[in-house]
C-alpha cells in the first residue's frame, strides 16, 4: 500500500491536553471541514513534527508531517488549503493542509 502524506500547519488548544505529545507517530483523527466550514469526513493519520520538537499546548502553527493511515482512502479530500479539526480522544486543536507531499 502506498504513504499518502502532508504536510500541515497544527495549532493545539492551551487547555485541550494536559502533557505535551511525542514528536514522532502520534495517531490522530482529523476532522475535515470543507468550503463552507461544516464539519465533514474523519481521517486517521499519525503525526510527527519537522523539527523534532513535541507538540505542546498553545503550540500555534506547528509545521508537521502526516501520513494517512487509510492509504489513499480520502486522499482526495485533504487538498492543499483544507482545513480541519484534531482530536487526540477529544479536540485538541486545528490545523491547515498546506501541501501533499510526492512519494
Amino acid at each position: 500500500m502506498k504513504l499518502t502524506k502532508f504536510k500541515a500547519l497544527v495549532s493545539l488548544d492551551e487547555q485541550a491536553i494536559g502533557a505535551e505529545l511525542p514528536a514522532e507517530g502520534c495517531p490522530f483523527t482529523l476532522r475535515e471541514k470543507n468550503a463552507e466550514h461544516r464539519l465533514n469526513a474523519f481521517h486517521k493519520v499519525v503525526m510527527s513534527t519537522d523539527d523534532g520538537e513535541p507538540l505542546r499546548p498553545g503550540d500555534v502553527n506547528h509545521v508537521v508531517t502526516m501520513t494517512l493511515l487509510a492509504g489513499k482512502a480520502g486522499a482526495d479530500e485533504l487538498a492543499e488549503g483544507c482545513r480541519f479539526d484534531l482530536w487526540h480522544g477529544d479536540k485538541v486543536g486545528h490545523g491547515l493542509v498546506s501541501r501533499r507531499l510526492v512519494i
